[in-house]
């Protein structure tokens, strides 16, 4: 349940666009609140930051129209379209050789092609679940790209020689997920030196 959560809050964090694209044939919609993307507009509308697009066909009639209020509350979803009797060279770019096609995309590159029932149940399910997990990983490809640094734990003790094995034991226990680095010397009494450990976390073992 937690791993969900933070799948939809890296959702709402990252670099998101997703379009889905009905395209139309040569055939005119009429007037409708749909953004409309041409070749000049295409590519930079698709890397918008934060922002989903969802793509209308407008001979889907009133399917489309409960499809846009289900999506109101989703601040990461736009409803757009292309036309591919006026736009070629986009829905060539993209692919494009029967219609309607419903494709999603996240930053500007194809993720998943829509393929299911064409119901409004159906279709916010497929754009919610396939942008969280567009976001997901690339959330996880930025962390591989960019590991955080890993912190440095040190642990300065003087100790009696009596009790130096027990309390490097339970030190090495409570250090058991990083890497402990160990040195020491003696003071001048025969009996006590000074031990250093420095434990390395990795910042994920840590939280």
């Amino acid at each position: 349940m937690r791993r969900r959560r933070k799948g939809r809050s890296a959702m709402r964090t990252s670099l998101l666009t997703i379009i889905s694209l009905i395209l139309l044939s040569l055939s005119i919609c009429t007037q409708s609140e749909v953004i409309t993307l041409t070749s000049d507009t295409f590519t930079d509308k698709i890397k918008e930051k934060d922002t989903a697009w969802f793509v209308k066909f407008c001979n889907l009639g009133s399917l489309w129209d409960d499809l846009g209020k289900a999506m109101e509350g989703e601040d990461e979803i736009e409803v757009g379209e292309v036309d591919c009797g006026l736009e070629k060279t986009v829905c060539t770019k993209v692919d494009i050789h029967s219609y309607p096609t419903f494709k999603v995309f996240y930053d500007g590159e194809e993720v998943a092609r829509y393929q299911g029932s064409r119901d409004v149940g159906s279709m916010k399910t497929f754009v919610l679940e396939e942008s969280e997990k567009a976001a997901a990983k690339a959330l996880d490809s930025d962390k591989e790209l960019h590991p955080p640094p890993a912190p440095l734990f040190f642990f300065f003790s003087l100790w009696s020689l009596s009790l130096s094995g027990l309390q490097l034991a339970l030190y090495r226990r409570w250090c058991t997920s990083g890497f402990v680095f160990t040195f020491g010397f003696r003071l001048r009494h025969p009996f006590v030196y000074v031990l250093i450990s420095i434990c390395l976390f990795d910042l994920e073992v840590v939280n």
